[in-house]
């Protein structure tokens, strides 16, 4: 089996920066000088130029009133205007202290509307985290936060998956529906308004063990997903390459405004090579009143 390039990406970042790992204990260091992200970015983006703060087309948001190091919720939203012929193709997720600094990269299409997702994250030490995005003409965005929690990655998380009989079982939900019912097969339908934003949270049953964790089987490996795809019709919605660095029963939330009706596809792929799918259809919802 052929190992993509980027899974090669992350365990050449992971193995480069081992030696580094704390370097950043404090905010002393301003986030350009932190020497992982300075490794980082030369290893994934070169010598590109980067737009931060008001020049950015993106913004990140983290809770600066975190308690739990293993489930941080971040959120990323798009400031790119609606008319502009250009969307975020890829969204680069990165941790500076984890022990896999990308924690995620999420490939986009402007079936999405303006860029949001969000996700939750765990954190092992103090660190900056980015967002870095590319739009479709090339430019590269950036904002980051810092954040004061540590431990998240090392935590104990109870056992090995083992053979959970709910395994991969995803739970759909959109913000903007009038209502669902189940079809003759008994698939689940939802009736949203069409050509207009919705929010779409998919969330995955799944420890997402990390490799540091305190009580972790050493005898057997640990299981994480590490792609996730979603498809609409026949367009591709959102693919992702992630690690443990997202939190257990992993959650995803992107935008999604479909123009026709038709049937949003999921995919999930962990390291035991399990596969996990479901389908949901999306019908259209009447202007007026409540459908049955």
């Amino acid at each position: 089996m052929l190992i993509q390039p980027i899974k090669i990406l992350l365990l050449t970042t992971s193995l480069m920066l081992t030696a580094n790992l704390n370097a950043a204990e404090s905010v002393e260091l301003t986030e350009s000088e932190v020497p992982e992200w300075r490794t980082i970015k030369t290893l994934m983006f070169g010598d590109r130029p980067i737009r931060t703060g008001k020049e950015s087309a993106i913004t990140l948001s983290i809770n600066p009133d975190i308690d739990d190091a293993s489930t941080v919720p971040i959120r990323i939203d798009g400031l790119l205007n609606p008319k502009n012929k250009h969307f975020i193709k890829t969204l680069h997720l990165i941790v500076d202290q984890n022990p896999i600094p990308t924690a995620a990269v999420f490939e986009l299409s402007p079936t999405d509307g303006n860029l949001h997702l969000a996700t939750r994250l765990r954190i092992e030490k103090f660190t900056f985290v980015r967002a870095v995005a590319e739009t479709s003409d090339g430019q590269l965005h950036m904002d980051y936060k810092w954040v004061a929690v540590k431990g998240g990655c090392s935590a104990p998380s109870g056992k090995n998956a083992g053979s959970d009989p709910l395994l991969g079982k995803m739970k759909v939900t959109f913000n903007k529906y009038r209502n669902s019912y189940k079809n003759e097969n008994g698939e689940k339908v939802f009736r949203i308004p069409l050509e207009q934003p919705n929010v779409v949270k998919v969330q995955v049953r799944h420890p997402n063990e990390s490799a540091l964790a305190a009580d972790l089987d050493a005898a057997v490996a640990p299981n994480f997903i590490q792609e996730l795809t979603v498809g609409f019709a026949d367009e591709n919605v959102l693919s992702a390459q992630v690690n443990f660095s997202i939190s257990d029963n992993p959650a995803f939330t992107f935008s999604f405004s479909p123009k026709r009706e038709g049937d949003l596809s999921l995919t999930v792929k962990d390291t035991h090579e399990n596969t996990f799918t479901q389908s949901i259809s999306v019908v259209k919802a009447n202007k007026a009143g409540r459908n049955r």
